[in-house]
């Protein structure tokens, strides 16, 4: 298993990650994608550069104002700032892209769930996919806890919609955090086989780093992820004291992985 760190658009964090063992950073989708973040782009690839380090993987998709769902969707937006992002991605390394993004996709009240549905399938097939496969990017589509979004709320959810897209570069991620209160389980992990392919984790009641003493089975979930072939897992999560919690959260993921 290789073990990310999502750091933001935070270049400074990037020395810090590599020398405490971690595979790669993940990063926001928004510093690529948005003009008005040019000059982090620019200290966020030097430092890449620097240190030899990888981008493998980026979150923070579509941004809430710029709709997914709903009355208001803008396609030829959404594909001049996915276009802009994934071509600046592909420049720094990134091999996946997590589609969260619970703002955008959010179904607005009143609005039809199967017309919601029937515009994410589109959003994905007509507008993601051919972008994606151009730059030689996978998208990852982030089942989110009901919180955070009115669709896809679950694994089950999401693996239906990106089985229905059937296209190679169009795929699943998990994220402990919301599987826990979304009541996903480690069998159900275990039975997306042909479609995970990138995980977040964190300590999941309180959204924490991984850390030496906790009560969760950090071991099960790394467990589920590789019998369903997912091969890459990033720390998601709040913390307090950066270097020190993610040099705990290292330690803790190397354990259990080995343990495995």
């Amino acid at each position: 298993m290789k073990f990310g760190m999502c750091i933001g658009s935070d270049s400074n964090k990037i020395a810090v990650c590599k020398k405490l063992g971690y595979d790669y950073v993940e990063s926001a989708f928004e510093m690529l994608a948005d003009p008005k973040n040019d000059e982090k782009y620019d200290a966020f690839q030097a430092e890449l550069k620097n240190n030899g380090f990888s981008c493998l993987s980026v979150n923070c998709f579509i941004p809430s104002a710029l709709k997914i769902t709903g009355p208001d969707v803008d396609e030829q937006a959404l594909k001049d700032y996915i276009e802009r992002g994934m071509k600046r991605g592909a420049a720094l390394g990134v091999k996946k892209v997590v589609f969260g993004s619970g703002g955008a996709r959010k179904r607005p009240e009143g609005f039809s769930y199967e017309t919601a549905v029937r515009q994410i399938f589109s959003f994905l097939t007509d507008i993601v996919s051919p972008i994606a496969e151009k730059y030689g990017i996978l998208l990852v589509i982030e089942p989110l806890r009901s919180g955070d979004t009115n669709m896809i709320e679950s694994l089950r959810e999401g693996a239906v919609i990106a089985a229905a897209v059937n296209r190679p570069n169009i795929r699943l991620l998990v994220d402990l955090y919301h599987a826990y209160y979304s009541g996903d389980t480690n069998d159900h992990i275990r039975s997306m086989t042909t479609l995970l392919r990138h995980a977040h984790i964190a300590e999941p009641e309180k959204r924490v780093y991984p850390a030496p003493g906790d009560a969760y089975p950090y071991a099960d979930f790394i467990s589920a992820l590789k019998a369903a072939g997912c091969d890459t897992c990033s720390v998601e999560a709040r913390c307090s004291d950066f270097e020190k919690e993610a040099a705990d959260a290292i330690r803790v993921l190397r354990a259990v992985d080995i343990e495995d």
